[in-house]
C-alpha cells in the first residue's frame, strides 16, 4: 500500500509540473533509498531524471521533503 501511495505522488506530481511534452515517456521508477525515488524520462538526445525524497506515515499519506532535477545529455 505504501509502495502504491508513494508511486500515485510521484506521477502525480509529473503529471502537474514536468514541462516537456513528447520523448519516450517514463522509463524507470526507482527505489534508491528507503525514502528516495529517482524517475527517469527519456526526451530526445537526454534523459531527464526526477529524485524524490519523501515521508510517509502510517494512513500511507505522503508528504515531499525535497526535489531534485538533472539530466544525462547523449550528445551526438
Amino acid at each position: 500500500e505504501k509502495s502504491h501511495a508513494s508511486i500515485q505522488f510521484l506521477l502525480n506530481d509529473i503529471k502537474s509540473t514536468y514541462p516537456h511534452a513528447g520523448g519516450g515517456g517514463i522509463s524507470e521508477i526507482k527505489q534508491t533509498q528507503t525514502n528516495v525515488f529517482v524517475v527517469s524520462i527519456t526526451q530526445e538526445e537526454r534523459i531527464d531524471q526526477l529524485t524524490y525524497e519523501r515521508s510517509i506515515d502510517d494512513r500511507c499519506k505522503v508528504s515531499l521533503v525535497k526535489k531534485e532535477e538533472s539530466t544525462i545529455n547523449f550528445g551526438r
